[in-house]
Order: structure tokens, then C-alpha cells, then sequence
């Protein structure tokens, strides 16, 4: 067996991963980056690189960069209601320090980030697949294989950066993190020769269908990621096949049929889960740090997960370089950790939780006419526009929805 001792193992070479790999070799520390699969790789997914990943991206100095593979920058976004009446927001509009970002498949995007983090000076096993993380004294054993050949790594630190699915982590810590209410299953697939798309994040309600919806998010002028999202209870529950809601979206829905009058899929139909937090999951165990989709830290409104994942590899990154810089104690780095992810990400993933549950069940009215009731009026209202995009382009905070003077004016409006 070939072995191998660093300070940290970083398992996971998605966003989370790379982004921890790219600020630990910014702070000088030993780390290794291993990934099961062999890059470039494709990931299903949304492609959306929404404002909180650009805002990593520059601590990190790679954006605005020569090189950023985000060519087809988005404006704005789209929102259909259940009545199929759509808003349209300019999202710079009146605030330039806003932006929608960028729709980047992820073969690209993460294949782009992978190589900056190896450009700064971390390590790279991709391929190998890891079977176990267990403790050791002063430190965790990360072991698994390449190709057939047994491999192991010491490191004194591991952040795990697997996202929704692990591999057999020999620790009391689940696999997955989520599950029926607690996850949403979705497919995509790419079309070209589409008319009339522009610049704009797409999200379409269909009626009797939420807490799902269909999504059209343009990679460049006349291209798009096209796919569909539906909660895994509510799926269940349903008793509709996924598939028949993505063929029914691209089918019944007016703007989309406008697209697709001349353009054609030329991918897969490929599907995938996105988990979210259950309520008191921990986001350590010791001396393993977990990020993103592997802590469940995708939005439960959007389902976006790239930015939070991102800012928590960081975080992950930070807390791991001062315990080992200042010889502080691992349980304090883990705490630090697990208290910066509660400020800055899982508060507002429990709101964003709430917010959806009331609008599943209101206590008045029915969803459907809810969210035709809002859209409408944001149609006349710029600044309601607004802030409903910026909520769900993620660039808005959620605890916005404790302001009571924000339930007031809509209540108003």
C-alpha cells in the first residue's frame, strides 16, 4: 500500500474542495486535493455561479481574471408564475454593486477551478476513490484506491468536500446528508439554436407542481441549461416521474416552447439529488470539517449550492491554516468552524427552510395564487422586482424575512 502524510486532506475536488485547496496553498500549508473521478468532468447540475461564489472567487484573486471561463455574463432574471405571467428584473438596475453572475457548466467551471488550486501549489490524486476516513491518534486516515492500488494518507486535518454522495466514511456520521423533504432530485440537459433567451436566469412555477419548478439558464446567446426540480417527498407523493415533468415543462410552458422552436437537446437527460440540512446536522466530526453538499448546505428556495460551498471551503480552509499556524487545539478549530458556518451560512439555510414551509401550507390562500398575486404586483413595483430577484439569485440574505417592516409592505402591496 502506498502511503502518504500531509496536514490536511482535502477529499473532494468540486467547488468546496477547490476552493479550500486554493486559499490552503495561498497560507503555505501541506495539503493533498484527491477526487474520485479523472477531470475535466461533468456534474449535473443548474451551472449557476451566482454572486456569493464571485465574491470567493475575488478573496481568492481569481476574478476578474484572464482565463475565467464565465464569458456570458447574466443581467438579470426571469420569473414565471403559475399563471405563466413572467417578471422581468434587471438586476444591476439602480445598484451597480449587484450581480446576477454567471450560468458555467460545470465541466468547465470546476475543471477551471480545479487548475488554479494546482497553480497555487496544491497536490492532486484525482481518481482516487476514498473508502474510509477514520481516526487516528493525533490525526484521520483517509484510505482508498487507484486504478486497483491500495492507497492511504495521514493528515491531521480532513475536509470533506464529497458532496451528496460519500463514499463509506467510518465515522457515526451519515452518507447522506438528506432525504425525502430533506433533498430535491432534478434533471438537466443542454440545448442549442434557442431563440430569443438573453441574458437572464429563468425560473418558471408551473401550477399544482410547487415547491418544484423548471429553469432556463442561458450559457451563452443562444444556448441554455434546461432542466426541472422537484422536492423528493412531493415527487413521491405525486406519483409523476421526473422525467414526464421535464417533458411536460418543455411542452406546456410558452416561453420555453418559444425557445425550442428550432433548438434541439444534444446531451443526456441526466438527473441527480441535492440535499439540504437537516435541523441540528453536525458540520464537524473532530478533525474532519465538512462543506458544502457533504454538510448540506444548498438553499432549500433554489436549490443553488455552488456559492455556499465555495464560501464554506473557505471558511473550512481558514480555520484549519490558524490551528495549524498557532498550534491551537483541534477542537477549538472545529468549533470555530461550526460557528462561522452557523453565522454566515446555516442561519440563513433555516430561514430560507421556514420561508418554504409557509409557502407550501399558507396559513391564507393557496400557493399558486400566492405566487401570482406577488409576481404580478412586482411587475409594477421596481423595487419589489428587485429584491424578489436578489433573494433568489442568493445575493439578499434571508434574514431579510425578519424584517417586519418587509412583511408590512408586501402585506401593503
Amino acid at each position: 500500500m502506498e502511503r502518504k502524510s500531509v496536514d490536511v486532506c482535502v477529499v473532494g475536488a468540486g467547488p468546496a474542495g477547490a476552493t479550500a485547496a486554493c486559499r490552503l496553498a495561498e497560507r503555505g500549508v501541506d495539503a493533498l486535493l484527491v477526487d474520485r473521478a479523472r477531470f475535466p468532468r461533468d456534474k449535473v447540475c443548474g451551472d449557476g455561479v451566482g454572486p456569493r461564489a464571485v465574491r470567493v472567487l475575488e478573496k481568492l484573486g481569481l476574478y476578474p481574471s484572464e482565463g475565467f471561463p464565465g464569458g456570458y455574463g447574466l443581467e438579470g432574471i426571469r420569473i414565471g408564475s403559475p399563471n405563466r405571467r413572467v417578471l422581468e428584473v434587471q438586476v444591476g438596475e439602480g445598484d451597480p454593486e449587484a450581480k446576477a453572475g454567471y450560468v458555467i457548466p460545470r465541466e468547465r467551471f470546476d475543471g477551471w477551478l480545479l487548475e488554479q488550486a494546482v497553480k497555487k501549489g496544491a497536490r492532486l490524486w484525482d481518481g482516487m476513490a476514498v473508502r474510509r476516513v477514520e481516526k487516528r491518534k493525533g490525526g484521520l486516515q483517509i484510505s482508498g484506491s487507484m486504478e486497483g492500488r491500495p492507497l492511504s494518507v495521514t493528515a491531521r486535518f480532513a475536509i470533506g468536500a464529497w458532496g451528496a454522495q460519500a463514499g463509506k466514511v467510518a465515522e457515526p456520521y451519515p452518507a447522506r446528508v438528506g432525504g425525502g423533504r430533506f433533498a430535491v432530485v432534478a434533471m438537466r440537459a443542454y440545448f442549442p439554436g434557442l431563440r430569443g433567451i438573453g441574458p437572464y436566469l429563468e425560473i418558471h412555477f408551473d401550477p399544482g407542481l410547487i415547491p418544484g419548478y423548471g429553469w432556463v439558464f442561458p450559457t451563452g446567446p443562444e444556448s441554455a441549461n434546461i432542466g426541472y426540480g422537484m422536492r423528493q417527498d412531493f415527487l413521491r407523493k405525486g406519483g409523476i416521474p421526473l422525467r414526464r415533468l421535464f417533458e411536460g415543462f418543455l411542452g406546456a410552458n410558452p416561453s420555453v416552447r418559444r425557445y425550442l422552436e428550432k433548438g434541439k437537446r444534444v446531451s443526456p437527460l441526466r438527473g441527480a439529488m441535492i440535499p439540504f440540512r437537516k435541523a441540528r446536522l453536525p458540520v464537524t466530526h473532530g478533525r474532519l470539517l465538512l462543506t458544502g453538499d457533504a454538510a448540506g448546505f444548498a438553499d432549500p428556495l433554489s436549490g443553488e449550492g455552488i456559492g455556499t460551498a465555495m464560501q464554506s471551503g473557505w471558511m473550512a480552509a481558514d480555520c484549519v491554516a490558524n490551528a495549524l499556524r498557532h498550534e491551537i487545539p483541534a477542537r477549538l478549530a472545529s468549533l470555530a468552524y461550526a460557528s462561522s458556518c452557523h453565522r454566515e451560512i446555516v442561519w440563513n439555510l433555516g430561514l430560507a427552510s421556514l420561508v418554504q414551509s409557509i409557502l407550501i401550507r399558507p396559513p391564507f390562500g393557496s400557493t399558486d395564487r400566492i405566487l401570482d398575486a406577488i409576481v404580478e404586483k412586482a411587475r409594477g413595483n421596481p423595487r419589489m422586482a428587485r429584491a424578489l430577484a436578489r433573494l433568489i439569485i442568493g445575493d439578499l440574505s434571508r434574514t431579510a424575512f425578519l424584517d417586519a417592516r418587509n412583511w408590512g409592505k408586501l402585506w401593503r402591496a
